[in-house]
């Protein structure tokens, strides 16, 4: 038995890209968004501050503390209350998130305008912040214990010890070498999502309806669950994951839609977009009412009835002229 074990270096190249991508992604996106719309990088660290307090501070401690105490017994034995927790966890993963969300833009952007492109800034530092730190962190920390390892003498370890050691490193050589390019896959998609989160979060202030938090909430509870399902009914596998990936990704390029969909004119003239002109409402035609005493029609126009051609624009364009008064509205 060799004394010493190794790790494949096309299995090192790859994690090395993955930590790279991983953290230099949202940030390359940042540097993007801050020169195509103007917007601040206080946005940017708002939004991680969001996923700091909502997520990394509360709801993952409550979680890791509940599944190793009170209900680490039932989630070994009982299938049926795997799937109830499977579900709770999704939904408190929107209900954390979302509703952090909703705070943040009511505590950090109290006194200004909360715009699309704020939101997007917004969204890419919660997303941020959890691919640097929790996917990114983990990876570094998994890739130093390795190489730690294999600076051991495995021969002088207690058996039992020697033995886990051993079963980790076979694993490791029998994984493909493009395996650890999977996190950087899943961050290229869950990015666009928590973007999408945070601009339909933004419509509750923009459209003045509270529905908006709903769908978020439901939108990222419904990405949580599917992607946690797969692997829960068959087993981890390659093949599971591969599927649980391209599930990613279709939810991220239903994110991209989002952002796209939820634009506003100003904005994308900031990035050089062009968007579709807003519909006009057609000229309603006149016509010759009953003559008077005089002998001559009126002239009866429509646009009366139809409103103003300021009544077709999207709530959203109005919220500039009316920034003072929105951060104290909500409505339930």
């Amino acid at each position: 038995m060799p004394s010493t074990l190794h790790i494949p270096p096309a299995l090192v190249i790859t994690t090395a890209i993955a930590v790279v991508f991983v953290i230099g992604y949202p940030l390359a996106l940042g540097v993007i968004v801050r020169k195509k719309f103007a917007v601040g990088w206080k946005y940017f660290w708002f939004g991680a501050l969001v996923f700091l307090v909502f997520q990394l501070l509360t709801r993952t401690p409550l979680v890791t503390v509940l599944q190793a105490t009170v209900l680490m017994h039932l989630l070994l034995t009982s299938t049926a209350f795997s799937w109830i927790w499977l579900v709770i966890l999704a939904i408190t993963a929107g209900l954390f998130e979302e509703v952090g969300r909703y705070v943040g833009y009511r505590l950090f952007l109290r006194r200004e305008p909360k715009t699309w492109a704020k939101a997007v800034m917004f969204g890419l530092g919660h997303g941020g912040l959890e691919s640097m730190v929790v996917v990114g962190g983990q990876i570094v920390l998994t890739a130093i214990n390795d190489v730690v390892l294999t600076t051991i003498n495995v021969n002088t370890l207690p058996p039992a010890q020697r033995q886990g050691v051993l079963q980790l490193f076979a694993a490791i050589n029998a994984e493909p070498f493009w395996l650890p390019l999977l996190a950087a896959w899943e961050r290229l998609w869950t990015i666009p999502v928590q973007i999408a989160l945070a601009v339909m979060v933004v419509q509750v202030f923009r459209r003045q309806q509270i529905r908006w938090l709903f769908l978020a909430i439901l939108f990222h509870a419904l990405v949580d669950f599917l992607a946690g399902a797969l692997p829960q009914a068959f087993g981890q596998s390659i093949t599971i994951t591969l599927l649980v990936e391209g599930i990613v990704c279709v939810f991220g390029l239903i994110g991209v839609w989002i952002i796209w969909r939820l634009r506003e004119p100003g904005d994308s003239a900031k990035a050089g977009l062009t968007l579709p002109p807003l519909a006009t409402p057609q000229e309603s035609p006149k016509w010759n009412g009953p003559s008077d005493d005089s002998g001559r029609g009126e002239e009866v126009d429509s646009r009366g009835a139809r409103g103003s051609y300021s009544d077709w624009r999207s709530p959203c364009s109005r919220e500039d002229s009316a920034s003072n008064q929105q951060h104290a509205t909500f409505l339930s």
